[in-house]
């Protein structure tokens, strides 16, 4: 399988974040603020021959303040994993305990997709290693 460029997987994570937090919303009234922005890194390790022709990302940190209430998070979670799911992310749980849940996904292409609720009910994306647009265009990474 083909991996989508950097530009591509951005903007399909970035659709999946907004489809949880306006779920979110809609079951559980909570409201949204960016909490960073975005950040890019080299691959680096693991990827050797690709340079500056790859990223990895991480997308915005969205918070909502407070935790969601102990009862709700069962079915929080589940509707995030589902959605997580649509766009082929499977479980791999962080940390479940009393007022401190934080779930993690990932999907083939070596993303993680982190919820949680503690102080803040937080999302966040860190995409996997993909080549840039241009290095996309081009077939691959320049060898230098």
């Amino acid at each position: 399988m083909k991996l989508p460029d950097i530009d591509q997987a951005k903007a399909t994570y970035t659709a999946m974040v907004t489809a949880i937090r306006d779920r979110l919303t809609a079951e559980f009234g909570r409201t949204w603020e960016k909490g960073s922005e975005v950040n890019s890194y080299t691959c680096g390790i693991g990827y050797i021959g690709v340079g500056s022709d790859s990223l990895k990302l991480h997308l915005p940190m969205w918070k909502s303040s407070g935790s969601l209430a102990e009862a709700d998070w069962p079915r929080a979670q589940a509707l995030v994993g589902q959605l997580a799911a649509g766009y082929g992310f499977r479980p791999a749980p962080e940390a479940n305990q009393p007022g401190n849940h934080t779930m993690g996904y990932t999907d083939p292409n070596g993303a993680m997709l982190h919820f949680g609720t503690g102080n803040f009910t937080v999302i966040e994306v860190t995409t996997g290693c993909h080549l840039t647009a241009e290095a996309h265009r081009r077939g691959g990474p320049t060898h230098d």
